[in-house]
């Protein structure tokens, strides 16, 4: 397909927009949006849906079609940790459901995320290899990642960030996307956002599902799960297993990728849910989720070696619950772990083990003190553990610990939401750090609003960063100290369109430094403040109950303290999709993405000599049919990257052509 520059290519998807929004207003009236708000917490005794109190609002952040195309009501957990109506949220958020996954044929988080304004990614490769995710320009060690509400970032991880790029979608209900410094709520790592991906519960009655699929570059994949649920106690377990045979990961760019070997991926993906009503209000629920993996990637450079990684990625907890009067009182206990081996490190220093865990408990209460209005207080107390091993030397360990105290309030006063946030954090390797965050949503009607946010956040230096154990090649930095967050941002909602504007600064930004004198790498907090600004604009609307069409823009400029163009980060991208029922049974899916100028890195295999180069500027498209051929069975046909466009989201790894896949599920 013909690239898309210049004029052409910076403003095809806000032609684009304009031209689907005013198609759209000639093609059917304005449709509300309808979400739900109610209490987080309802005892068992009134959780009926005939007793439970629903109050109907609108401008939702995000229309989500379920298999008949119809409206969903929505609802927040993400924003203030309590469950609001969405339109409660003052904060940019999206949400994606089970619905949208499974109508777009998404297999991996990190397509689901790469769908919302605002998000781009960059991948080291295909299915299960090495992906950053940014948020409206920043990297991906500033986002907090969550799993039913359980830290996902990983403190063995180089920048302590999360790597997605392992977590399937099969078991996943919705995912939760808050963008904006959210430390105020959640700490450290929510510097750009959080991300809450929500496992699927149970419903009423004993239900099973099944399916497999195959196709392209050998993908195999199958999942299960079974749930039963009575008045008194829930249960859920699920089972996805993806093996792939791939394609190379490092390719030259330019080059065909079928004349490298092929490095391939296999994951098993287990989810556990329970929870029992000891009384009509006391609660206990438990989860558990484990990722194994295997991974295949090059050496950079040099695209037909073989290194093996072998991950596995544990994560649970145990929550009891207290419902009395106004007031519902939590205590959880939960952890994460991480254990990657290298399995082909050689080199003496070469790190080949590498551990990591992050138990915490927490207590907090939610006081519902008036209608529409709730306070969130609580305490924490988090430890982060790292254990790693270099080839010739012994296993080294290195620790730290935080606690936190926090608070935060949501009120609605006629047409007026105001949501305030405070928050108190002491580290044992930091100086202490306080924070929080302020919004303000005025509703002019059900289908228009305007929004306000500003927050402060922070950034904590990885253990890696400051300890850099590969000696041969930097220092350690013990004296380095948290990144400083501000973020702003401004929007509106008006009948399926929405537009947000957003600033963030990062002050004192860590970077690996080179040392002429010494030959070697250090990581330093950077003088100055690197920014990040732009604007996110989206379109959706329905037509006749059949059909559903949408498109988003982002624009984003992200300099560094030099006021150099950081890297990786797409300056504008945008999405179009549709989504057509023609008959109750038959669905049709098409949506494409279009990348904009990227700037990237290349490096010389020998010498590491740096030239800048240029990743952007391509479309690619996908479509899916489905056909329910009764309740139980559905088969559906997909295709990925339909004009088999070449293309790198790193400069030198390569992406899939086009790519046809088919399956089949069951429900019952």
């Amino acid at each position: 397909m013909k690239n898309l520059k210049g004029f052409r290519g910076k403003y095809f998807s806000l032609a684009a927009i304009l031209a689907l929004n005013a198609t759209l207003s000639l093609a059917s009236d304005v449709q509300s949006v309808v979400d739900t708000e109610k209490q987080l917490y309802t005892p068992k005794a009134e959780a009926s849906s005939e007793t439970t109190d629903v109050l109907e609002e609108s401008s939702a952040p995000v229309v989500v079609i379920s298999k008949k195309i119809k409206e969903k009501k929505s609802e927040v957990y993400t924003a203030s940790k309590s469950l609001v109506s969405a339109t409660n949220v003052t904060d940019n958020v999206s949400i994606i459901t089970s619905e949208e996954l499974s109508l777009k044929g998404i297999t991996t988080v990190v397509d689901a995320l790469n769908t919302i304004p605002g998000v781009s990614f960059a991948s080291n490769g295909g299915l299960g290899k090495s992906t950053a995710v940014m948020m409206q320009g920043m990297s991906n060690q500033y986002t907090l990642v969550m799993v039913d509400g359980v830290r996902y970032n990983d403190p063995s991880a180089l920048l302590g960030d999360a790597d997605l790029s392992h977590l399937l979608v099969g078991d996943i209900e919705r995912i939760e996307v808050i963008k904006g410094a959210q430390s105020g709520v959640w700490g450290a790592d929510a510097a750009a956002g959080v991300i809450n991906i929500i496992t699927k519960n149970p419903q009423v009655g004993t239900h099973g599902t099944a399916g497999v699929e195959f196709g392209s570059y050998g993908r195999r994949s199958a999942n299960t799960s079974i749930s039963h649920k009575t008045d008194t106690f829930d249960v859920m377990l699920s089972v996805q297993r993806v093996t792939e045979d791939g394609f190379t990961t490092y390719a030259p760019r330019g080059e065909n990728i079928d004349q490298y070997e092929n490095d391939g991926y296999r994951n098993t993906t287990v989810n556990l849910k329970a929870g029992y009503w000891i009384d009509a209000y006391n609660r206990i629920e438990a989860g558990y989720h484990d990722i194994n993996s295997l991974s295949s990637y090059d050496d950079f450079g040099f695209p037909n070696s073989s290194q093996h990684s072998d991950a596995h990625i544990q994560s649970g907890y145990l929550t009891y619950k207290y419902f009395t009067s106004n007031h519902a009182i939590e205590t959880t206990l939960s952890q994460s772990s991480f254990h990657r081996k290298e399995l082909n490190a050689s080199y003496t220093g070469d790190l080949n083990d590498y551990q990591g865990k992050v138990p915490s408990i927490e207590l907090k209460d939610t006081w519902k003190y008036y209608d529409n209005s709730a306070l969130v207080f609580g305490t924490s107390y988090e430890k982060r553990e790292l254990t790693y091993t270099a080839i010739g030397d012994s296993e080294k360990e290195h620790n730290e610990h935080s606690k936190a105290l926090y608070m935060n309030n949501t009120n609605k006063v006629g047409n007026v939401i105001l949501t305030e946030a405070l928050r108190y954090d002491s580290f044992s390797a930091f100086d202490d750090k306080v924070t929080g965050k302020i919004g303000a949503k005025y509703l002019f009607s059900d289908q228009f609003n305007i929004y306000t946010n500003y927050g402060t956040a922070y950034k904590s230096p990885s253990m890696f960063e400051m300890i850099y154990p590969w000696a041969s090649y930097g220092m350690s930095n013990f004296d380095l100290k948290p990144e400083n967050i501000k973020s702003f941002n401004i929007g509106l909602q008006y009948a399926g369109f929405n537009m947000n504007i957003f600033r963030n600064e990062i002050e004192d930004m860590i970077d690996a430094q080179y040392d002429a004198s010494t030959y070697k790498y250090q990581y330093v907090n950077l003088n100055g403040t690197s920014v990040m600004k732009g604007i996110e604009l989206s379109y959706e609307q329905q037509l006749l109950q059949s059909l559903l069409m949408g498109a988003n823009y982002t624009y984003v400029d992200a300099k560094g303290e030099d006021g150099e163009r950081l890297k990786k980060r797409p300056r504008y991208q945008s999405s179009l999709y549709a989504t057509y029922m023609p008959t109750n049974k038959l669905t049709f899916n098409v949506n494409g993405t279009y990348i904009g100028s990227r700037a990237d890195v290349s490096f010389d295999p020998i010498t590491y000599a740096q030239k800048d180069e240029e990743t952007g500027n391509y479309f690619v498209a996908s479509a899916k049919a489905s056909y329910q051929i009764d309740k139980t069975w559905n088969v559906y046909l997909k295709a990925n990257n339909l004009f088999d466009r070449y293309y790198q989201t790193v400069y030198g790894y390569a992406s899939a052509g086009r790519s046809v896949y088919a399956g089949a599920e069951a429900r019952f």
